[in-house]
Formats: structure tokens, C-alpha cells, sequence
């Protein structure tokens, strides 16, 4: 007997065209397989210079076989785990009894403080970014991400929590001529004189709108400066800062409106100075005291009322 396996004409012919298929079928079929590995090779590597793609984020439920499953959220229902499978990104339920609960909540507290950690990380790298053009040994932190200028100079924090930079003006000391001049009709030197200080203008070019202002001076040297705060009185086109009554054994006695002031060190060369008491619409100067008495350096400002336009 032949050993030959003989098949009927219309079997043998479908064999005959699966046979022709076949070597293009598994050539087609390997082609698929490697461009498929190389897709995946592509993506689990990210090119240098690149941050890989995180994982997706999830709270790992760990098992008592020590495998886990990562789940968006999950709840306990009965004597049921109901979770939102992060893999499969659908509903899964698995016995409680095969859940590690103490493993578990220990994954998501080390998660909690890891996430508190990178929180913090982004915050000090976005201040980083915020102060990178401060000089951090003279850089003060007056508010809440609020700096000092740190550049030399006077400045006042108004109601909109801006640092607005105070322009130094000159005062005029004018003895009263009347009295020089009686001085020299008369012949007597010892006669009282009259002296006054006050500022050219009505308005200083400065504008507050904040009762409550607070001001900050970095001195050029180490000095610390001695001022004094005072509200002038607009006449004739100027504003009167102080009437000097002057005896003739040289003692002064000053008539000016004198604002009590609070001064303050927040930092090494930096100066604070608060007012005790509100501030009323006007205008005011900061005077600065030499031993010699009062300079004609001044930091002159005005105070509006609350709905001023500026003009």
C-alpha cells in the first residue's frame, strides 16, 4: 500500500492555495511584530535632553501576595474593594480580606509627604525665579513676596502695597528781615529774631492714599539717621514746615505740627519708621536732625483723602 496520503480534488486544491499564502502570511506577521517592538522601544526610551513621560499617577492597593494594583480611587463596600483600575482604566472589585491595609495606608502617606516635598521644591524655585535679580545679602522681605529695594534711597509703602521711591527736596531757612533789620536801626544785637522753614509749592509731587504708611530708608553709610515728621501749613504758595522763635542767648524754640514716629532695624543698614497715629489728608515731611539742628534735606510727601483723583 502506497504510504502516500491521498485527499479528494477539491481539499487538495485549498491546501495547495494555503501552502502559496503562507510564507507571505509569516512575513507579513514578523514585520508587524518587530515595527511594533521598535514603536515600543521608541516611547519607553525618550530621547537625551527630554523628560520621559511619568507613569500614570495612582495609590498603589497592595495585596498580602506583595503584588499591588494602582488605583485612581477606591472604596470599601461591604466586605468588597471597589477600585478604578488606573491600567485597565475601568471598575474592578477584589475581596477586602486579599488587601495588606496596613502596607496600603503606609504607600499613601510615604505618597502624601513625597507630594508635599515636590510642592515645596516648585515654590522655592518659582521665588528663586521671582528674586533672581536681588541682591540676597541686602535683600529684605518687607511682605508676604514683597522686597526692599536695594539700591540707596528713602522709600514709603503705600495702601497698595507698592515701594514707591521718596525724592529728596530742599527747605528754606529764611530769617524774619523785620528783625534784622530793627537789629540794625537799633543798634542791639540782643533782640529775639524769628526764623522759618518751609518748602517751594503747595503739593508734594509724592501722593499716599493710605493713613497708615510705613517708610524705609537705606543710608548711604552706617549712620544712623535722626528725623523728625512734620505736617505743613500751605501759605502764600509754600508750605511752612516750622516757626523758629530765636532768643538772643541763641536758644530755638520750634512751632511746627511734630508727628510722633516709631524706628525700627529689620535688617543691618535698613531703617523702619511708623507713625503712631493716622495720618490726616495734607502734606507732611520727613526732616532730617543734625547736631546742629535741622538740615535743609528733606523727603516731603502729601496724604489724600480716600476717592482723591490724582492731578
Amino acid at each position: 500500500m502506497n504510504d502516500t496520503m491521498k485527499f479528494p480534488p477539491q481539499i487538495a486544491m485549498v491546501l495547495a492555495t494555503l501552502l502559496a499564502l503562507l510564507p507571505n502570511l509569516s512575513g507579513d506577521f514578523v514585520h508587524a511584530a518587530l515595527a511594533a517592538q521598535k514603536d515600543s522601544d521608541t516611547k519607553a526610551v525618550a530621547p537625551a535632553g527630554q523628560i520621559p513621560v511619568a507613569l500614570p499617577k495612582g495609590k498603589k492597593l497592595i495585596l498580602k501576595d506583595g503584588t499591588f494594583q494602582l488605583a485612581r480611587e477606591y472604596t470599601v463596600e461591604g466586605d468588597r474593594v471597589r477600585y478604578w483600575s488606573v491600567e485597565r482604566s475601568q471598575w474592578e472589585e477584589i475581596p477586602a480580606n486579599l488587601v495588606d491595609w496596613d502596607a496600603t495606608h503606609k504607600s499613601d502617606a510615604e505618597q502624601a509627604d513625597r507630594d508635599a516635598e515636590l510642592k515645596t521644591k516648585i515654590h522655592a524655585s518659582q521665588l528663586a525665579q521671582l528674586t533672581k535679580d536681588i541682591d540676597v545679602d541686602r535683600s529684605l522681605e518687607i511682605k508676604p513676596g514683597l522686597f526692599l529695594p536695594d539700591a540707596v534711597g528713602f522709600y514709603a509703602l503705600d495702601r497698595d502695597k507698592l515701594v514707591r521711591e521718596m525724592k529728596q527736596s530742599t527747605a528754606e531757612i529764611k530769617t524774619s528781615t523785620g528783625r534784622e533789620v530793627e537789629k540794625i536801626l537799633s543798634g542791639v544785637s540782643m533782640i529775639p529774631s524769628k526764623k522759618i522753614m518751609d518748602i517751594p509749592g503747595e503739593r508734594a509731587a509724592m501722593r499716599l492714599t493710605t493713613a497708615e504708611p510705613e517708610f524705609f530708608m537705606r543710608p548711604a553709610d552706617s549712620r544712623e539717621p535722626r528725623f523728625r515728621l512734620l505736617r505743613a501749613q500751605i501759605k502764600g504758595g509754600r508750605r511752612i514746615l516750622d516757626n523758629i522763635s530765636v532768643h538772643f542767648t541763641g536758644e530755638e524754640k520750634h512751632n511746627a505740627t511734630e508727628m510722633e514716629i516709631q524706628t525700627w532695624t529689620p535688617a543691618t543698614g535698613v531703617f523702619r519708621y511708623t507713625v503712631d497715629e493716622r495720618l490726616e489728608p495734607g502734606e507732611y515731611a520727613f526732616v532730617e536732625m543734625t547736631d546742629e539742628g535741622a538740615s535743609g534735606y528733606v523727603w516731603d510727601f502729601g496724604i489724600d483723602a480716600p476717592g482723591t483723583k490724582e492731578k
